[in-house]
């Protein structure tokens, strides 16, 4: 299992799968009370291509969210994440999208 998330983390990398701003409004219109941002997946705000370190919400959508790895434009099915919680600060996924909080920093409550 893990040799298959190191692939996948991989394959994650060297594709499409950092953040686009088509990727922030995909997740604005299914959850249009979160403030999505580069930061909602990733470490840095203004994560930069080569520096764009995952977060726990990043990791989680990378790992359990993408409908077809092999497909070169990502989709993603965030109902399967919705019900954990990321980053582990008490609140599910679900519950900090809709708060407009971030579900991959555990100081964003």
């Amino acid at each position: 299992m893990k040799k298959f998330l190191a692939a996948l983390a991989m394959i994650a990398f060297s594709t499409t799968v950092l953040a686009t701003m088509e990727l922030q409004k995909d997740l604005i219109a299914k959850y249009p009370t979160s403030k999505a941002n580069c930061a909602t997946c990733h470490v840095k705000k203004m994560a930069k291509k080569g520096d764009a370190e995952l977060n726990p919400f990043g990791k989680d959508m990378v790992a359990k969210a993408i409908v077809d790895p092999k497909a070169e434009k990502k989709a993603y099915d965030y109902k399967k994440i919705e019900a954990l919680d990321s980053d582990k600060d008490g609140k599910t996924n679900l519950e900090e999208l809709t708060a407009g909080t971030n579900p991959g920093d555990p100081a964003s409550k």
